[in-house]
């Protein structure tokens, strides 16, 4: 069975409270969380490798999320993130181009249950992913031991 303790989570919002709530939960929850209310922060801070979970806010002053996430994955482009809005209306109008957006959104307000939710089905999908590949791994590369007591 795999476990989602001890993910790292990266959350950017601008409302300082939200931020808060959102990081003392999910911190009860066992996850490791940073948390920020400026996005131009997070990117300074943010280090390849750091990350399992970004939760990004789509509107935010001076770098909104679709642009963050962006500079974000070119850092590093095996970041799971999903965006977090209030504004379904902007999501219509990102729709006309990209009609899968609403697959990684998660709308505010958010009951802190299906908060949990969300975030341990992204985490646990990614976690699964990963067995599978070290799985797989194995079966190609079997430890040396493995191998030395095959000759």
């Amino acid at each position: 069975m795999s476990t989602t303790k001890g993910k790292n989570i990266l959350i950017v919002d601008d409302d300082e409270d939200l931020t808060n709530l959102f990081q003392t939960f999910l911190e009860y929850d066992g996850y490791r969380v940073d948390a920020f209310t400026d996005p131009i922060d997070a990117l300074y801070y943010f280090r390849k490798n750091t990350y399992d979970l970004g939760l990004l806010d789509l509107k935010m002053p001076k770098m909104n999320g679709m642009k963050l996430s962006k500079k974000l994955k070119d850092i590093d482009p095996t970041l799971l993130f999903r965006f977090i809005t209030a504004h379904k209306e902007y999501i219509e109008r990102l729709k006309k181009n990209n009609p899968d957006i609403e697959k990684i959104v998660i709308y505010k307000p958010i009951w802190l249950n299906e908060l949990r939710t969300k975030v341990h089905s992204l985490l646990s999908n990614e976690q699964q992913q990963k067995e599978d590949k070290d799985k797989l791994l194995m079966l190609i590369w079997p430890k040396k031991e493995c191998i030395s007591n095959i000759s």
